[in-house]
């Protein structure tokens, strides 16, 4: 099941046509008759009834639509995630400090930043200068 076939399922079930359908789409209505076609076959159900004046959703049609806007919703967060994350603003921060020489401002800095960026767990380690070095050489801090 290709996204790209959901969203043509969901656009004929939204407009109940497939004319409509292909020109909000800007496909040609052929297209999104195949592409509605493979997508009852692979499912071994009907999920339209349609005749020359009308399309109608099948019940069965109903229960894919529930699921195709879920499918639809979960790619968009998948991609917001990722564009978060290559932004640094999702995902994980690891910060190995001096507590004797930052306790004055860390709180005040990890603060500022975790409102900025909601999406970032933060995690601090109170390390020695030995410790932070090995932590580089291992590209990990544990």
């Amino acid at each position: 099941m290709e996204l790209c076939t959901l969203r043509s399922f969901i656009a004929v079930a939204k407009l109940k046509s497939f004319s409509a359908a292909a020109r909000e789409l800007h496909i040609v209505q052929p297209a999104i008759s195949r592409q509605i076609a493979s997508l009852e076959e692979e499912l071994g159900v009907s999920l339209f009834w349609r005749n020359t004046r009308e399309v109608k959703i099948t019940a069965a049609g109903e229960v894919l639509l529930v699921e195709a806007h879920a499918m639809i919703a979960l790619e968009g967060r998948a991609k917001e995630y990722t564009q978060r994350a290559a932004r640094g603003q999702a995902g994980n921060l690891r910060i190995g400090y001096i507590s004797s020489a930052c306790s004055g401002f860390i709180p005040t800095l990890v603060r500022a930043y975790a409102q900025r960026y909601p999406h970032v767990a933060i995690s601090l380690q109170d390390l020695t200068v030995e410790q932070q070095l090995d932590a580089f050489d291992k590209e990990v801090l544990t």
